[in-house]
């Protein structure tokens, strides 16, 4: 009997967490071993299969201290390689394969560059460089991020929370560096008392002047306090009491995808906009016709406008009334209406 030939068709896929493994079976093969690097230069074997039938596909399964202590871990790179067995001999492993596993709805920047070359019926060709697909999928990436955060706030993207405390004497109180879009603003009424935050009211630039007299004190000394961007900084007017702690609820900025491991969370196959996205503007490069990979994504952008409008289908969202407040009065004068507090 001779030796086995070098397995064929290897080919590595991931998802929730796990990669797996296939090729072509080998007749005369009795057992293959994998491996698995970290680096791509020094391998493990991390399985030998073996039996009948001899299975020519192997699942390297998510990490678990208890039950699977050798698994692979999200946002990790791994290298694998594969070889063919009998009683003469074993051949030649595979040529070495990658893949990062993302938590499930997440999809690697490896991955994502992959299925753009793909589309754009480029793969393994070197006319669009690394950098380029990576400039085309992270700018791809913020148009999704700005469409799901724009429409839908942070049903999506998780909020970060900044908190100022006034000083008494500045009226401008700089950003987080990396603020996009506020959620809320709001302030503590009792900063020792979790539920006494309340949301704070954003002017126009014009009525900047409006809110300087009267300026309304509430027996826990907290003015009518009103907010407004301006650059890179917060401003409140009036000038406040020192000590106020104003937090803010933001959608902090996207971030720039570079490194194979950095994850995307597709959520529910949006990742496919990002996609076919960065394969278009490889493709413009190219000076190639686009027309066809615009239906698709216009496509998907209307799947995406219908699928994401209500994350919680169990109870949509209503219209709510912007000129209510915590303790449910009107605000129909410019000072606070009823309650003197302004909110």
């Amino acid at each position: 009997m001779a030796i086995p030939i070098t397995p064929t068709n290897f080919n590595v896929q991931t998802g929730q967490v796990s990669n797996y493994l296939s090729w072509d079976q080998i007749s005369d093969a009795t057992t293959y071993f994998v491996q698995r690097s970290l680096d791509g230069i020094t391998f493990s074997t991390v399985a030998t299969l073996t039996g009948t039938p001899l299975h020519n596909y192997y699942l390297d399964d998510t990490y678990d201290a208890t039950t699977n202590p050798t698994g692979v871990v999200s946002a990790t790179k791994y290298y694998y390689q594969v070889a063919a067995s009998n009683v003469s001999g074993t051949s030649a492993y595979t040529a070495a394969q990658n893949i990062v596993p993302a938590p499930i709805g997440q999809n690697s920047l490896q991955w994502i560059r992959l299925m753009a070359t793909l589309r754009a019926d480029l793969a393994n060709s070197q006319f669009i460089s690394l950098p380029e697909w990576n400039s085309y999928i992270s700018n791809s990436y913020k148009d999704l991020y700005n469409f799901l955060i724009q429409h839908f706030e942070d049903e999506y993207y998780s909020s970060s929370t900044y908190t100022i405390t006034t000083d008494g004497s500045s009226q401008l109180y700089p950003l987080p560096a990396d603020f996009y879009k506020a959620t809320l603003v709001e302030v503590a009424l009792n900063p020792s008392d979790v539920n006494s935050w309340v949301t704070l009211r954003r002017y126009n630039k014009i009525q900047q002047n409006l809110w300087n007299f009267p300026n309304v004190y509430t027996f826990y000394g907290i003015t009518n306090i009103r907010y407004r961007f301006t650059g890179n900084y917060l401003e409140l007017v009036p000038q406040t009491q020192g000590g106020q702690t104003i937090r803010i609820w933001y959608a902090p900025r996207p971030k720039v995808l570079m490194a194979d491991t950095d994850i995307l969370d597709g959520i529910s196959g949006y990742e496919d906009y990002v996609i076919l996205s960065a394969a278009r503007k490889a493709m413009l490069k190219q000076e190639q016709d686009v027309s066809e990979i615009d239906v698709e994504i216009q496509f998907i952008k209307q799947n995406l406008e219908e699928a994401a409008t209500n994350r919680d289908i169990s109870e949509p969202a209503t219209v709510s009334d912007s000129r209510m407040r915590n303790f449910s009065w009107g605000d129909s004068d410019g000072y606070g209406g009823n309650s003197g507090l302004g909110w």
